[in-house]
């Protein structure tokens, strides 16, 4: 199904539940520092499920929401269609990529280290579109998207560099 939630509180799926505990034993091995997320509860049981092997307490972080869409367009079918709808939104692509990005900046200023930031789609492709320095297309709709429950590391220490895209469990057999 094809649904834009948007801001809409539901939980994660067990399929969902599945990608990040996979994705949490991964991040195991590597020592974090912190771990920030939207306000957004999926955002937030994510951040949970893979701050528990750190044993690190989560900090929210509201510049890391969903794309700001107008009411009438949250939980509706064609996503598509409204990501190429300019007032569909609340804000524009810029406004939004400046939210996210300005918001890792300050993360970077608080928390030295590995940090795992969770946030949604829209933020996250935002992110790195403004990392690798693409643009939207003619048509407004972004090429660089990951996938749900995926992991991207950007590194941080110079510039904002993109070193890891869209690594999940559907890409290994599991044994």
């Amino acid at each position: 199904m094809d649904v834009n939630a948007g801001s809409l509180d539901y939980p994660l799926t067990k399929k969902g539940v599945k990608e990040i505990e996979y994705l949490a034993k991964t991040l195991s091995k590597i020592e974090i520092s912190s771990v920030y997320c939207s306000p957004v509860f999926r955002a937030v049981e994510t951040a949970k499920i893979l701050a528990e092997p750190h044993e690190l307490r989560v900090q929210t972080i509201e510049g890391l929401t969903e794309a700001k869409l107008k009411a009438e367009f949250v939980g509706k079918k064609g996503r598509k269609r409204i990501l190429i709808t300019p007032e569909a939104f609340n804000e524009t692509y810029q406004e939004l990529q400046e939210r996210v990005v300005e918001s890792i900046e300050g993360i970077k200023k608080k928390s030295p280290g590995n940090v795992i930031v969770v946030s949604h789609g829209d933020p996250i492709t935002a992110l790195l579109q403004y990392v690798t320095e693409r643009k939207t297309g003619s048509n407004g709709y972004y090429v660089l998207h990951p996938d749900p429950g995926s992991l991207s590391v950007i590194d941080v220490r110079d510039r904002l560099e993109l070193a890891l895209f869209n690594f999940h469990r559907k890409q290994f057999r599991e044994s």
